[in-house]
Formats: structure tokens, sequence, C-alpha cells
């Protein structure tokens, strides 16, 4: 009877070990697997069949917002001018987001709102913007020792 009882007790640690290290393993697997790059569009995703169907002199304003849709904004002098953007981008797993695409459609139109010029603008081909860290000096926004103590008694003196 002991060596039974000692025997399911072996077999009991044994199922007790393996679930211990299956479940953990189970859960871990999972959550890496849940862990994948992002990928997020904004804007127009124009795709060829759409940009096919687009004729200059044949297609009309109207036609193109048929296709497209809305345009993401217009010219704010030249009214003849439609823009859609559009850009991909990427975020790997603990990363910080890229982008890989980005797209610019530009349509111009003349005066009888027949289309007459198409551009694609891509982000090596467009303009480039570089971002400052630092701050945008502006004048009196620094105060030294003097002009602190001055604006402080200048202050008091309204309050009173």
């Amino acid at each position: 009877m002991a060596s039974m009882s000692s025997y399911l007790n072996k077999q009991l640690s044994r199922k007790w070990c393996l679930n211990f290290l299956i479940f953990p393993g189970l859960i871990i697997l999972g959550l890496l697997a849940a862990c994948g790059e992002r990928t997020s569009e904004h804007g127009h995703i124009i795709n060829s069949s759409e940009l096919n169907s687009i004729k200059i002199g044949e297609t009309t304003r109207t036609d193109i917002i048929n296709i497209l849709g809305q345009p993401s904004f217009n010219g704010a002098f030249d009214t003849k001018t439609l823009y859609y953007s559009s850009q991909r981008m990427e975020e790997p797993v603990a990363g910080i987001k890229t982008t890989k695409t980005r797209n610019l459609y530009v349509f111009r139109v003349d005066n009888d709102d027949k289309l007459t010029e198409f551009n694609i603008i891509d982000e090596n081909s467009g303009v480039k913007v570089t971002h400052i860290d630092e701050k945008t000096p502006t004048p009196g926004s620094s105060f030294g020792v003097f002009e602190q103590m001055f604006l402080n008694v200048k202050r008091r003196q309204g309050k009173n």
C-alpha cells in the first residue's frame, strides 16, 4: 500500500511539474505572439485602380471627388487644386513609430473643372521639415537678476 501511495504521489508531482512549466510557457508564448509590429494608415489610401480611372483632360473635379471622396484639403488661394494626403506608419515592438510611406496627391483642374495636371509628392520629393527640440526664443522671456527684482517690486506696488 505504501508503494502504491508513493507511486501516486510521484505521478501527481510529475503532473504538477508539467502543469507548472507548461502553463507559464503558454502564457509567455501568447504574450510574445501579441507583441507584433503595428501598422497604421492615415488619410486617403488611394489604390492603383482608382488612379487608373482618372484621366487628364477627361476627368472633372466632381468625378475626382466621387472616385476618391472629399479631399484632405483644398488650395487656400487656388481653389482649382485638390490635395489628398496619405501616410503609413509602423511601430515595432517597444520601438518608436516611424513613417514608412507618405504621399500627397495633387490634382489641378482648369476653369471648366477638367483635370489638367496630376502629381504625386512622396516623402523623398517633398519639402523637408526639420524638428527643433529647443524652445523658440521670445523677447522678454528671460530676465536677469535685476529685472526680476524690479518686476517683483512693480507687482507689489500695483497690488497696494
